[in-house]
């Protein structure tokens, strides 16, 4: 079944580090968004708290999402962060109907 999916990805940096993981997880952004399958990517930082950063996105289908894992831009992010992240939680998400 084809469907846009919110995907909700909650990034946490190691103690200290976020900083250092910002500019990897900004780098994809652009890249992302250009994507065909992409209607919305938006990184967020946590008002409560400065390491943890969400990734707000809508894809048009899981094959976006799937195509999205693939590129570039998003190995080079997934390779650069993993030393500077202390948890990772993506949730993939479907509109309830009829609301």
């Amino acid at each position: 079944m084809n469907h846009e999916i919110r995907v909700v990805a909650i990034l946490r940096a190691k103690p200290g580090r976020a900083a250092e993981l910002e500019p990897h997880l900004k780098a994809c952004v652009v890249p992302s968004r250009a994507e065909p399958g992409c209607r919305e990517y938006v990184l967020h930082v946590d008002q409560a708290d400065p390491e943890r950063f969400v990734f707000v996105e809508r894809w048009i289908d899981q094959a976006a999402i799937e195509h999205h894992r693939k590129t570039e831009h998003y190995r080079i992010m997934g390779a650069a962060i993993g030393d500077l992240l202390s948890e990772r939680q993506v949730l993939l998400l479907d509109e309830v109907p009829g609301q």
